[in-house]
């Protein structure tokens, strides 16, 4: 019998882990795997807010909005590293001053760091465009031009007074005593000069 020669089946790639689902909007959420197994935190990431919670008996749970956050490290003990986990380490401005924020025994903590920077990145993009944007709701009503006022005939300049007429009243003002005889003379004069 001739041996004929089987082909072994090609190696097939190892399959890719599945991926975490999420709910919808959300980038990236873990939850904490403490030595113990108990009380490990709940973390969630979105466009917008990184959320936190802890606690076994109580709960303490917050929100970041991730435009206030500073930075963004990772921490890892040879323990934590062993298990594949570590810890995120978030810095946060308060409007009372900054706050270290640590994200505890983190599931595979060196690929969550690069999506919660990135979100970080666009988030602090996004108010930096808010914030130099200035929104024109429209401009302010235009006032129509002021109409000409209907022409007015121009005051005609007085005609010049008569000079005799003005000789007429100086004199009654000489007769009525109201001026002297050299008062009169020297308006007598400065009238007649401008004849």
């Amino acid at each position: 019998m001739t041996g004929i020669p089987v082909s072994a089946p090609p190696p097939q790639a190892a399959p890719s882990p599945p991926q975490p689902q999420f709910e919808p909007g959300v980038l990236w959420a873990a939850k904490g795997q403490p030595l113990t197994g108990i009380g490990g935190g709940r973390y969630k990431l979105t466009a917008t807010m990184l959320f936190f919670e802890k606690g076994v008996l109580s709960t303490n749970a917050q929100q970041v909005p991730l435009a206030h956050v500073l930075d963004v490290d990772l921490r890892q003990s040879m323990v934590q590293k062993s298990r594949g986990v570590g810890n995120i380490v978030v810095q946060v401005q308060r409007s009372n001053g900054v706050e270290w924020v640590t994200l505890e025994d983190v599931p595979d903590p060196r690929n969550a760091l690069p999506i919660i920077n990135k979100a970080v990145q666009d988030a602090r993009l996004i108010e930096q465009q808010r914030m130099n944007t200035r929104i024109y709701a429209g401009l302010p009503p235009v006032a129509p031009a002021p109409q000409p006022a209907p022409a007015t005939p121009m005051p005609q300049p007085a005609a010049a007074p008569d000079p005799i007429e003005q000789l007429r009243q100086l004199g009654q003002l000489r007769d009525a005593g109201i001026l002297t005889e050299e008062e009169f003379a020297a308006k007598k004069a400065e009238i007649l000069s401008r004849l």
